[in-house]
């Protein structure tokens, strides 16, 4: 029963239901058992996120010119897939996939075609 609940209403809900069971927030959890609550959990760097997206631009849309793109379009695209990570499981380029399709605006002046894009999109 507390799986079905928690999936059905989320992060959100996760936290107060563990709260209301157990009279215990996260941090004070975290505070009890030693552990840094400030530290971040995902880091990755921008090296390993362009990678990531040139692997992804490899198999799914290999006309784009990545190293055409400016600075500014670059490093959006980079940034958009921390977002991506923490919203999409990583099987099957998912979490790339998605920041391309947010991207497909500007990657089409970069030579991304139609039959691509619609290999990008996993809905």
């Amino acid at each position: 029963m507390t799986r079905f609940y928690l999936q059905v209403y989320g992060p959100v809900f996760k936290c107060a239901f563990y709260r209301y069971f157990t009279n215990m927030n996260a941090n004070e959890l975290l505070k009890q058992k030693g552990i840094d609550s400030n530290k971040p959990v995902l880091q990755i760097s921008r090296e390993d996120a362009l990678m990531s997206i040139m692997e992804a631009v490899n198999k799914y849309c290999p006309s784009v010119k990545i190293e055409k793109m400016s600075k500014e379009e670059l490093k959006s695209l980079i940034d958009d897939l921390g977002d991506s990570i923490i919203n999409y499981h990583p099987e099957d380029y998912h979490q790339e996939r998605s920041t391309l399709l947010n991207y497909s605006d500007v990657l089409q002046k970069y030579g991304l075609i139609d039959k691509e894009l619609e290999m990008l999109d996993f809905c």
